[in-house]
């Protein structure tokens, strides 16, 4: 028997057996694979698109004051900034202020010219000092532009405000205040906690593009007062700078010139002074005038008193003194006046509800000749007088020699032909802070000087947003009853249904 195997004799090859479940599985891996990918893609196109949305779509306001949101006014200002501005947030990096991020990025979205960024002073303390000579806190701004910088504090943008008066303190003001408070073991009360950033960033972008900066000047040589410290909050928040000026060696008023200060001179204008007032009040000039009844006299003023002549006003010697009891507190020459009635700005706008407070003050007439047309802003009752010579023992007694009858202690006098202006403030009190004890007095001046210079850029006349966080109140029962809900009903159903689930599957 040939057990050779025959060499030409084929053998069919093995087959592998077919795996469909392989296959099966291969597709179904593909498919997954692919529908991630695809899904992948379209969440990163979307998170795209959704990070390029404005912030107002992407970070809601849900604040019970709209602490985040963007004002009117505001928008309006940061619409119109032409330049490039840069906000700097002065702070370690994730510590910045969250209202102030969301506030500059809806500024970011409203104009691309906006930017902002933070910078930790830590690792760059001088970055600063490029800037500003301020001793700035954490969370502080500094806005820049190619013309000029502005520095805010983060204490800047808080204030505190009266609720029956409407008064507003500074972060410092209101912490000194708690403090006299505290040392008597009173409670400050009353007053409600704003947040004002909107308002002061908006501003600082103005200020720093703006081509020019209106100026007060402040006349100087006639031992005149400085301007108090809190009415220069004032000035400075009004995107207005303040300056001392001496007529000494000049012959013209600045053509920058927004508003001409003199703040209770005891010394009269020169001749040559008077010329140069006189010839800026024929440009248009606005000329804000404030004297007292203790140290002005038109005999030893006459060129001051002719100054009040061209716009048809004149001085009453002496101090006023009120013979309606209705019409001062205290004591008859500390006079609580009347308003004057007009529809016309700044008298319009003035909150009558506030009572202003003038002391020493000298009367103010019409003279009813010439070309300006005189308004009063303060004016005492018929019943008042002007003492001349007072002493302690004659200053309440109306005597003979007296003028007697209604005199103004604030007016505006506007010539129609030029625009020239001069409000004339017969009262120190007006410009005094701690006078103010109703909050009339700043209230006017201060409206009055916004008025004169124009300030239609001014940003702090925006209303604060209420900052404080209210206290939930909850009484004992609804206490009890969500304190056992969510410490014992919520979890214990929640660990039922994880229990029901896996029993379930356990079964299958």
């Amino acid at each position: 028997m040939n057990q050779n195997p025959n060499l030409n004799e084929t053998t069919e090859p093995v087959k592998k057996p077919k795996n469909p479940a392989g296959r099966k599985t291969l597709k179904i891996g593909s498919l997954t694979v692919t529908t991630t990918a695809v899904v992948a893609a379209i969440f990163i196109l979307l998170n795209l698109f959704v990070s390029n949305l404005p912030s107002s779509f992407t970070k809601f306001d849900n604040s019970a004051t709209s602490l985040y949101t963007v004002s009117d006014e505001s928008a309006a200002v940061i619409r119109n900034i032409g330049e490039d501005v840069k906000f700097y947030i002065l702070t370690e990096r994730g510590n910045e202020s969250v209202i102030l991020t969301q506030l500059l990025d809806r500024y970011r979205d409203l104009n691309s010219h906006i930017s902002y960024a933070t910078v930790d002073p830590a690792s760059n303390p001088l970055f600063a000092e490029q800037y500003t000579d301020k001793s700035l806190s954490d969370n502080s701004v500094i806005a820049v532009s190619g013309k000029r910088s502005y520095a805010l504090d983060y204490a800047d943008f808080t204030v505190y405000v009266y609720k029956e008066t409407g008064d507003t303190l500074s972060a410092a003001e209101y912490e000194q205040l708690r403090q006299y408070y505290q040392m008597y073991g009173q409670p400050l009360e009353g007053f409600e906690q704003q947040f004002t950033g909107d308002a002061k960033l908006a501003a600082a972008a103005d200020y720093v593009t703006r081509d020019s900066i209106p100026v007060l000047y402040t006349l100087t040589g006639h031992g005149e007062s400085e301007i108090d410290a809190s009415y220069q909050k004032y000035i400075d928040s009004q995107n207005i700078r303040a300056e001392n000026l001496s007529l000494l060696n000049l012959t013209a008023i600045p053509d920058d010139c927004a508003v001409l200060f003199i703040s209770n001179p005891t010394a009269d204008l020169t001749a040559d002074e008077l010329a140069v007032l006189r010839d800026y009040a024929g440009r248009g000039g606005q000329i804000l005038l404030v004297s007292s009844g203790m140290t002005f006299s038109s005999e030893k003023m006459p060129n001051l008193t002719a100054l009040a002549a061209d716009f048809s006003m004149e001085p009453v010697d002496g101090i006023v003194v009120e013979g309606d009891q209705n019409k001062y507190m205290m004591v008859p020459h500390m006079i609580v006046p009347s308003y004057g009635a007009s529809d016309a700005e700044p008298l319009a706008s003035l909150n009558r509800n506030s009572y202003a407070l003038l002391s020493y003050a000298h009367g103010i007439l019409s003279t009813g000749s010439g070309d300006a047309t005189v308004t009063p802003v303060f004016y005492t009752s018929s019943s008042a007088y002007a003492k001349k010579n007072p002493t302690n023992d004659n200053l309440y007694t109306k005597e003979d020699s007296d003028v007697s009858g209604m005199f103004y202690l604030g007016a505006i006098a506007e010539n129609g032909t030029t625009g020239a202006r001069l409000v004339w403030f017969s009262s120190t009190d007006i410009a005094d802070s701690r006078s103010d004890m109703f909050g009339g007095n700043s209230a006017t001046f201060l409206a009055v000087l916004n008025w004169m210079s124009d300030s239609s850029h001014a940003m702090l006349s925006l209303p604060g947003r209420n900052s404080q966080i209210e206290p939930l109140a909850v009484t004992e029962a609804d206490y009890h009853f969500w304190a056992v809900t969510l410490i014992a009903v919520v979890p214990l159903a929640v660990l039922a249904a994880g229990f029901v689930i896996w029993f379930r599957r356990r079964k299958k």
